[in-house]
């Protein structure tokens, strides 16, 4: 997961480009996901979608900022 320009954005909070995208919902369970949980490319957000959640995590500090717009889609 990128953002619009395929890319990962730095953190806004500690600059760091270690940033994960958050997957909300109950995601199906393959080889590539959990590789991008290892790798730290992805992490879980949870089953419980609000429709004002955060789409970005940083690894470094823990910030999570953004718009998940997976209501919308």
């Amino acid at each position: 997961m990128a953002d619009e320009n395929g890319r990962r954005p730095a953190c806004p909070k500690c600059g760091s480009g270690s940033v994960a995208a958050i997957l909300w919902g109950m995601p199906a369970y393959s080889e590539q996901l959990e590789s991008d949980l290892e790798e730290g490319r992805v992490v879980l957000g949870g089953c419980c979608v609000t429709g004002d959640d955060p789409k970005w995590h940083c690894n470094a500090c823990g910030h999570e900022w953004g718009h998940c717009d997976i209501l919308s889609q």
